[in-house]
Formats: C-alpha cells, structure tokens, sequence
C-alpha cells in the first residue's frame, strides 16, 4: 500500500517483539487498512520480511522501529522512503488501533449478519498468531514447543493481555444490538462469534493453568 501523499503513518503497540510473530503484525495491518494479507509486504532496512513465523526480534525490530508497508507487487523502497510507515511501541498492548466500532441502522438482516461476520474476524484473527505462540510456550502436550521458551513473568504477561483482549471482543459483541425478533439468522452469528472468542480464551486459559502448575 503506498497512499499518495506518502506520509500515513501507524503506530502498532507491540508488546513483546521476542513473542510477536511476524504475522501477528500482519494480521492487525490487515484489520486497520482493509487489505487482504497476501497483499501486504513489510519492508525494515530494505528487507522484505518474509518469513511470518519469525519473531520480530528475529528480524531485528525492537520498540520504536520503523517499518513500511507496501501493496503486493509494489516496488520496495529505500529504507530511507518517506512511504506509509508502522512503528512499534513499548509497554503496548498488542492490538490494532482502531475506530470505534459503530454498528450499522439498516433494515436488511443480511447486512448485518455480514457486518456482524466482519467484527468477529476483525476482533479475532490479528490475535490468532499470538494464542498460537503463547499456547506453544505454555502447554505441555503442544507439539510446536519453542527451544527457547520465555521467563514465567513474560508468560503470565502475555496471558494477562490475551485474556484481556478476549474479553473486550465479548464485550463488543455483547453490545450488538438485535431489535427485530424475526432475524434469527443476526442472532446465531452473533451467537457463532461468542462461542468463537469464548473458545480462543478457554485454550488461552487452559494452556495457562498448566504452565502455572509448573510453577515459576
């Protein structure tokens, strides 16, 4: 993505760049601009940053660096470029910054159930990549278990602010509201987007207990 002024910028919290995968960034990009993520490319230091898996510390990003963003197919600027940029925080949280959400006034129930579709990936997938990581450094049986896994303060954390997270979005889809008693179909999406969010932190919270059981 290159705007045509070329001076957007945005500012992504990232909490802990040796936890954060790439995609994770990615994901939240994705939310914030409306881009598909195949049509996003990072570039740091004239780097293409391919590999989603990594770590942003993997690749050397740390709090206050300065990454650019560009459309897929788009030439990769120098590292010097003044194109749309996203620079990483300290002591952030992680998530996109966003918009208040504003459900739409329509009479259509399709348009709702598509916009209540919409929330429900918007609040969950730039959080997916991070349960993943967590529940890899944290549950015993899981089967991506990290060399190197972080201190048991960095865990509790990174649980905090997950937890934190999930629970917002089932707030925000607590609040949406469904007048019209015949839409059935708005009410089982928002139902399905509950269970989705409800699910994710159960494995959060289960992955959790049994690091704790470990202890410190």
């Amino acid at each position: 993505m290159r705007p045509s002024d070329g001076n957007d910028r945005f500012n992504i919290p990232i909490p802990s760049p040796s936890l954060t995968p790439l995609s994770t960034l990615l994901a939240t990009l994705s939310s914030q601009t409306g881009l598909p993520l195949d049509q996003l490319k990072l570039i740091y230091k004239g780097a293409v940053l391919k590999d989603p898996s990594l770590t942003l510390s993997s690749y050397g990003i740390d709090d206050g660096s300065t990454l650019v963003l560009i459309g897929k197919g788009g030439d990769v600027p120098a590292p010097t470029s003044t194109s749309n940029s996203t620079s990483t925080k300290p002591n952030g949280v992680g998530v996109p910054i966003k918009k208040k959400v504003v459900q739409p006034e329509t009479d259509q129930e399709s348009v709702l159930v598509e916009w209540i579709n919409h929330l429900v990936d918007n609040l969950l997938q730039p959080l997916i990549p991070s349960i993943l990581t967590f529940i890899s450094q944290t549950h015993p049986n899981a089967t991506n278990r990290p060399k190197v896994i972080p201190k048991f303060e960095v865990l509790q954390k990174e649980h905090a602010r997950l937890s934190e997270t999930l629970l917002k979005a089932l707030l925000d889809l607590d609040g949406v509201n469904i007048n019209n008693s015949e839409w059935n179909d708005a009410r089982q999406a928002r139902k399905m987007g509950v269970k989705q969010i409800q699910g994710e932190l159960n494995r959060v919270d289960e992955a959790w207990g049994e690091r704790k059981r470990i202890g410190g």
